[in-house]
């Protein structure tokens, strides 16, 4: 998915939010720094890849500002842990009600909402009718999956997809699971040590790996080495709005997002807020 210009002033109000989260004493200087990375790179890239630039050069000034914020959201979602595990236990298709719940785990997110209500979210996602959803041809796939590499979002919509994960468990048998997160801190994603602090990779065979994304240089160089994880899989999951930005050219992904920008919704024809199972079935 190429760059929107719509996406360019995004992310100068991603800069801003997180100066001010932050109560960075010079937000006018990073904002300006920002916008000279933008002036630079060329706009022919996805959102994220412009991002892993402009996330480079807040890292620089400010650290992981939303260090912990990801710890309250981990330590939240863990707390709606048992209730959710109740909805599951007790739904007519656990599996697909475990699916919602992960996608609905997906408004968790700091750079494309200003604010958000998980359990509202939740709620509506078990009753909403979806934009896309291939839901059937997912479960199909996981049926005889061995290995699945799972790129993960955003801190507190981890402990959903744990939820979802133990729950193909339980259904399907169990699974390799290879978890996939950022390697630096990038927003409120989840870095690998966050997942391993929520037992996200006590499953047996399971791992988490980093996705090397410290600049867009560094992000290219690795792609070679992501497309080799994804060769290795039976079934590759993407949660998440970014990573569907990212990722949305390589085929057969199963893409789980809730749509939060009217760009995205565009390029899906789909409506902002809808829920999505997407295969992807891009050119690579």
């Amino acid at each position: 998915m190429k760059c929107s210009l719509d996406c360019i002033p995004c992310l100068l109000r991603q800069t801003l939010r997180s100066a001010r989260f932050s109560k960075s004493s010079d937000p006018e200087g990073l904002l300006r720094e920002v916008m000279t990375v933008l002036m630079r790179l060329s706009w022919d890239a996805t959102p994220m890849e412009l991002g892993f630039e402009v996330y480079r050069v807040i890292r620089e000034r400010l650290g992981d500002p939303y260090a912990e914020a990801k710890r309250r959201s981990n330590e939240f979602a863990l707390k709606l842990l048992p209730r959710l595990k109740e909805i599951v236990q007790f739904s007519g298709d656990p599996l697909e009600t475990a699916v919602r719940i992960a996608i609905a785990g997906n408004v968790v997110d700091y750079g494309a909402l200003d604010e958000f209500s998980v359990e509202e979210t939740v709620e509506r996602a078990l009753k909403a009718e979806p934009g896309i959803y291939h839901f059937e041809e997912l479960r199909r796939d996981l049926e005889r999956a061995e290995t699945v590499l799972y790129f993960l979002d955003n801190a507190g919509e981890v402990v959903f997809d744990r939820l979802l994960v133990e729950t193909i468990i339980s259904v399907l048998g169990p699974k390799r699971f290879v978890f996939v997160a950022r390697s630096v801190p990038f927003i409120n994603d989840v870095t690998p040590r966050e997942v391993r602090e929520i037992g996200l990779t006590n499953a047996p065979g399971s791992e988490v790996r980093g996705m090397k994304c410290g600049s867009l240089s560094e992000y290219r160089d690795f792609t070679r080495t992501m497309e080799e994880w994804m060769e290795e899989a039976d079934v590759v999951i993407s949660k998440g709005q970014g990573n569907y930005e990212l990722l949305s050219e390589y085929k057969g992904i199963y893409f789980l997002l809730t749509v939060k920008c009217q760009v995205v919704a565009d390029y899906l024809g789909a409506k902002v807020g809808d829920v999505v199972i997407l295969r992807g079935r891009g050119r690579r």
